[in-house]
């Protein structure tokens, strides 16, 4: 390798290490009963959406891989304070267990989920109990 820079071979390695992280990280079944929903992302808006919860280190696959595949279970509820948002409590499949928000609606028999905020709370699965 030259002094103080990277040999060619350190790509490969890095190629490498990349294709084995996929083929370990094996997709789940899909979720039966999220069959019918559909993801509606707000893209440009660092106050909600897919910019907001970049800010918080959660990424849109790990979003996914809570409401969307089993295992893990996910949890639902209501939100208490607005009644057309549900909160998510899951594990994505590195088993970090994320709260996610998102609003809730349904048109012609199709469910829209579109995430508000999503997170790793410090107080794990106390935090989803106590909203």
């Amino acid at each position: 390798m030259p002094p103080g820079g990277a040999g060619p071979d350190d790509d490969d390695d890095d190629d490498f290490l990349s294709l084995l992280d996929s083929y370990l990280d094996v997709p789940r079944d899909p979720n039966p009963a999220m069959a019918n929903v559909r993801m509606v992302w707000v893209e440009n808006d660092s106050g909600v959406g897919a910019l907001h919860i970049a800010r918080h280190d959660v990424t849109k696959e790990e979003i996914q891989q809570v409401l969307f595949e089993v295992p893990p279970m996910v949890q639902a509820k209501r939100s208490r304070q607005y009644p057309d948002r549900t909160l998510f409590w899951g594990a994505t499949r590195r088993d970090r267990w994320i709260f996610v928000v998102c609003e809730d609606w349904t048109v012609d028999r199709i469910r829209y989920l579109k995430p508000i905020t999503a997170f790793e709370p410090d107080e794990g699965e106390r935090y989803w109990r106590t909203r």
